[in-house]
């Protein structure tokens, strides 16, 4: 397996690097200033999983995106960008994106999405897949059929675009996740998130469980309930 990383900061991309020599899974680790010669890079190189940052001096990682998907070249991407708008991060996933990370982020969180991206590649390699398996591959597009199927009607207040922003990053999330992870994927604040969650939970596509520790106040802690669980 090789990896790209897309980066203009010489810092970022030593960090990437070093992580990607703790995990140590991968052959080759390329790596590009722009978008230009990412896109050449890739016309030599066999590229498995691009690390792509979204503001470059030159140009955007989005349009990177698009470009590798309007020329269908076969390749995972992972957001890794300080960029926390909504409208980053919706284009990210609507655009395939396998996981998006903001900036400054932990080594864990970087591990989980690395292995996320080789369980994946794992499952794409079996000549067949159960419904187990797809749903695991397309998690956001049952999550919104499964939404449509139960609430075409969303109660007031809420709105389709941000429901489907929301559900689109929970199940991406490594189960359980917290109302943190959430708002620093999507931008919202607190209050909007917990409202969504709250209906996703009275239609019984979340499960709640509250969190006892020894020291501080409990903490909840959700799973993503696929349709029909």
């Amino acid at each position: 397996m090789n990896v790209l990383i897309v980066e203009d900061d010489p810092m970022v991309e030593f960090i990437h690097r070093n992580y990607l020599e703790r995990i140590n899974r991968f052959e080759n680790v390329y790596s590009a200033n722009y978008v230009e010669s990412a896109i050449e890079l890739l016309k030599d190189k066999s590229v498995d999983l691009i690390l792509l940052d979204i503001h470059l001096k030159e140009n955007n990682g989005l349009d990177m995106l698009r470009i590798i998907r309007h020329e269908l070249i076969k390749v995972e991407v992972i957001l890794i960008t300080a960029a926390n708008e909504t409208s980053c991060v919706q284009s990210s996933f609507q655009l395939g994106a396998l996981d998006y990370l903001i900036k400054p982020f932990t080594f864990d969180r970087f591990e989980k999405s690395i292995n996320r991206f080789f369980e994946k590649s794992e499952k794409l390699l079996e000549e067949t897949l159960n419904q187990k398996m797809i749903d695991y591959l397309t998690g956001e597009s049952s999550c919104q059929e499964g939404l449509t199927k139960q609430s075409k009607v969303l109660e007031k207040g809420l709105s389709k675009e941000t429901l489907h922003l929301i559900t689109s990053v929970i199940v991406k999330l490594e189960q359980p996740f917290r109302v943190h992870e959430v708002v620093q994927l999507t931008g919202l604040s607190h209050v909007s998130v917990r409202k969504y969650l709250y209906y996703l939970e009275s239609i019984k596509h979340l499960e709640v469980k509250s969190i006892y520790t020894k020291i501080g106040r409990p903490y909840k802690c959700y799973y993503y309930l696929l349709p029909g669980d």
